[in-house]
C-alpha cells in the first residue's frame, strides 16, 4: 500500500539533489586528449606539432602532480568544478554583467497571441511579471517535474538561484546571496523590486498567502 502511494505521488523538485552522484574527475589522458582536439583546427602543422609536444611533457610532468590534487579535492566536494567556475566566470569578472554575462531565467512568451504596441507596456509587464511569480510558485511548493536525461535525474540547485538572489560588488570579487527557500524549508522573500527613471520601488507580490493578480500588479 505505501510502495503504491509514493508511486502515485508527483515527483518534487528538489527530491533528488542528496542521491545525486558526484560529479566525476576524467582521467588526465582524456583533458588532454580534448584539449588537443579542440586546438587542433586552430593551429597550424608546426604550432601544432609544438603544442603536442609541450602535452606530453605536461603529462608525463607536473601534469600528473596536479590530478592528483584534483582527484584530493574530488573527494571533499560532490561538485570539484563549481566554485571554480562560478568564480572564473562570473564573479571574478570586472566587466558590467548586463550585457557581458549570459543571464538566463523563466518568462512568457506572448507575441504569438498579443503583438506588441505602443502603450501597452505597462499591462504587458503586470502579465509577464504574473506569469514569472507562477514559475517562482512552482519552485516553492516544488511541483516543478525534475529535469532529467532519459530517466536519470539532473541537477536543479540552479533553479534555486532564479528567484530571492542578488550579486553583490566587491573590489576583486562579487558574492553571491540567495534567500530562496521551498514552503517546506520555510519562508522566503515575495517582494517585487521595480526601477524606472533612476529610482527604485518595492512591493510585496503576496496578499493574504496569494499571488496578486495582473490587474492588481498593473495597479
Amino acid at each position: 500500500m505505501a510502495n503504491q502511494l509514493s508511486q502515485s505521488l508527483p515527483e518534487q523538485t528538489f527530491q533528488y539533489q542528496n542521491s545525486l552522484p558526484p560529479l566525476p574527475v576524467p582521467s588526465l589522458q582524456s583533458s588532454l586528449s580534448k584539449y588537443l582536439d579542440a586546438v587542433r583546427p586552430f593551429a597550424s602543422e608546426k604550432d601544432f606539432k609544438a603544442t603536442k609536444e609541450t602535452v606530453r611533457k605536461f603529462q608525463a610532468g607536473v601534469g600528473q602532480e596536479l590530478h592528483k590534487k584534483l582527484l584530493q579535492r574530488a573527494k571533499t566536494k560532490k561538485n570539484w568544478l563549481e566554485e571554480w567556475w562560478l568564480d572564473t566566470a562570473y564573479l571574478e569578472l570586472r566587466i558590467p554583467s548586463q550585457l557581458n554575462v549570459n543571464f538566463g531565467g523563466p518568462a512568457p512568451y506572448l507575441e504569438h497571441c498579443w503583438p506588441p504596441a505602443e502603450g501597452t507596456y505597462l499591462q504587458r509587464a503586470s502579465i509577464i511579471t504574473w506569469h514569472t511569480l507562477q514559475y517562482w510558485n512552482l519552485l516553492r511548493t516544488e511541483r516543478l517535474a525534475p529535469q532529467k536525461a532519459g530517466k536519470t535525474p539532473l541537477d536543479m540547485d540552479q533553479f534555486r538561484m532564479l528567484f530571492c538572489t542578488c550579486k553583490v560588488p566587491g573590489v576583486k570579487k562579487d558574492t553571491i546571496r540567495n534567500y530562496f527557500k521551498t514552503e517546506r524549508e520555510g519562508p522566503c522573500p515575495s517582494h517585487l523590486v521595480v526601477m524606472c527613471r533612476g529610482r527604485i520601488f518595492t512591493f510585496d507580490a503576496l496578499c493574504d498567502g496569494e499571488i496578486l493578480t495582473p490587474p492588481e500588479i498593473l495597479r
